[in-house]
């Protein structure tokens, strides 16, 4: 009985939403924070927030995704982010996506573009499990992001970790 339940809620549900009653929620990129910082890569965390207007909330199984940066000689991979089990309640929610890029590429883009805002593409997938259906949802988005923030937090680090070397060396000599 209870599996019927469920079963006719999840009807209810992609019924109104394939009728157009239910809204799509609006997303929003709110914030970013470097949470690591060395030679090869920047691992930060993307803050999203999710304006859902619908009564219902909904659970995402996943979500999974590549940058490219876009360059005159086609895309060039700079990193992956991913996340699972994220809960989007009606109203709105708030989570972190983490996010690896490659700090090679990134320099090398960057250099090769002659500067620091580089047009991007986020290329990946959204699995949703609707109880009776998996729906996966594709994610091509184009946008240009700034990296200066990242040069500067790479250079700074890289100072730092010279100037510890550094002082740790000489307190090994006296």
């Amino acid at each position: 009985m209870r599996y019927i339940k469920f079963l006719l809620l999840g009807l209810i549900v992609i019924t109104l939403g394939l009728s157009g009653c239910l809204e799509q929620p609006k997303i929003e990129v709110v914030g970013e924070k470097i949470q690591k910082l060395n030679a090869d890569n920047t691992k930060m965390e993307i803050e999203v927030l999710v304006n859902n207007p619908n009564p219902v909330g909904i659970t995402i199984d996943k979500i999974s995704f590549n940058i490219y940066a876009l360059t005159d000689d086609g895309k060039v991979f700079l990193g992956h982010g991913e996340q699972e089990n994220i809960k989007i309640t009606s109203g709105n929610t708030t989570f972190t996506l983490p996010v690896i890029i490659s700090n090679k590429k990134l320099v090398e883009v960057a250099i090769k573009q002659k500067s620091t805002k580089l047009p991007v593409e986020v290329v990946g997938n959204i699995s949703i499990n609707l109880l009776i259906t998996k729906v996966n949802i594709p994610i091509d988005i184009k946008q240009e992001i700034d990296v200066s923030e990242i040069a500067k937090e790479a250079v700074l680090n890289s100072l730092n970790l010279n100037a510890n070397n550094l002082s740790n060396q000489i307190k090994s000599i006296s």
